[in-house]
């Protein structure tokens, strides 16, 4: 080996063990309970446990509930309040799997008895290859996974490929400025809502796919299927939608035959499970190819969030 490929193999292990001591120390998600420099805020990906301390402390009579990722985040409460009568709280977090979705539940009926559930499930819940978030376990949510889920439980690993990232490093440094010179914002409302965002423009950006090798996963399957026996033998009414996405996201999933038929036994699946399954995955989603109702494929606005509660209700 040179001198010259000595010193650089030097200075690029020093600057990463550098960069991944402060992404640790800094802990910018959360997943570790590290907190060295004592922040006030990690200001990112903090959504489990914000909604669930907005519940333990809400003293608001919830009777609805609406769950699901960062894609139900914009299904505001008051527009579910006026088809329903309920007072409602939107518990969508980041990131989700049929695993948040048992804990979540379990959370609410530990201190309401709700009297609707509105889930909104995606493509990619059901996916093997998708991993649950760790935070979920490093959360107090983690608590309220139940005995029978009790395999589930993932430890935070310190060398976790989510730090191991350009992402992690650059929320690292939003942490640390906003917390020595910004103001400590959080990104939820009252009732669980999301904090409001304007239309943008341009075209909508696909993000987000990552259906390539998707997998049936069978107890994942299960854990949708205890959801729906035990909202019915609770007396909940459940009602289950699929996650939206634009036009160009679904037409890229329909182009190629393994994620088609994948995508198929997803919503066949979810059609067997549930007593009420509505599908907005459809092609009919082309009449909604704009910022308006978008802000990228992925992710509806709440005008269009609004339209698809309006149209589950028209249907009952």
């Amino acid at each position: 080996m040179t001198k010259f490929n000595r010193l650089f193999f030097f200075y690029f292990v020093l600057l990463f063990s550098l960069a991944y001591g402060l992404v640790v120390a800094v802990d910018p998600y959360d997943k570790l309970g590290i907190n060295l420099f004592g922040f006030k805020t990690k200001a990112v990906a903090s959504s489990r446990d914000n909604k669930f301390y907005m519940l333990e402390s809400s003293k608001s009579p919830y009777e609805a509930f609406i769950i699901g990722s960062s894609t139900a985040h914009k299904y505001h409460t008051e527009d579910l309040e006026k088809l329903t009568g309920l007072k409602t709280f939107n518990y969508a977090v980041q990131h989700t799997t049929p695993e948040d979705y048992v804990a979540i539940i379990n959370h609410i009926k530990s201190k309401f008895k709700p009297k609707l559930i509105v889930l909104q499930i995606a493509f990619v819940d059901l996916d093997k290859n998708y991993e649950t978030d760790k935070i979920l376990y490093s959360s107090p949510l983690k608590d309220f996974l139940g005995a029978e889920n009790k395999n589930t439980y993932v430890k935070a690993d310190i060398f976790s490929n989510n730090y191991i990232t350009l992402d992690a490093l650059r929320d690292t440094f939003r942490v640390i400025l906003i917390n020595l010179f910004g103001e400590i914002r959080h990104q939820y409302l009252d009732h669980g809502n999301y904090i409001p965002q304007k239309d943008g423009t341009g075209p909508i950006e696909v993000v987000q796919f990552s259906h390539q090798n998707w997998k049936l996963d069978e107890n994942r399957v299960q854990l949708l299927k205890n959801i729906q026996e035990e909202c019915r033998d609770s007396g909940i009414k459940l009602v289950v939608l699929s996650a939206p996405l634009s036009i160009d996201h679904y037409n890229k999933i329909m182009s190629d035959s393994h994620m088609r038929e994948s995508f198929h036994l997803y919503k066949n699946t979810a059609h067997g499970i549930f007593d009420a399954f509505h599908d907005f995955t459809t092609e009919k989603v082309k009449d909604f190819n704009t910022k308006e109702y978008f802000g990228n494929s992925t992710h509806p606005t709440r005008k269009f969030s609004k339209i698809i509660l309006e149209e589950i209700w028209s249907q009952k």
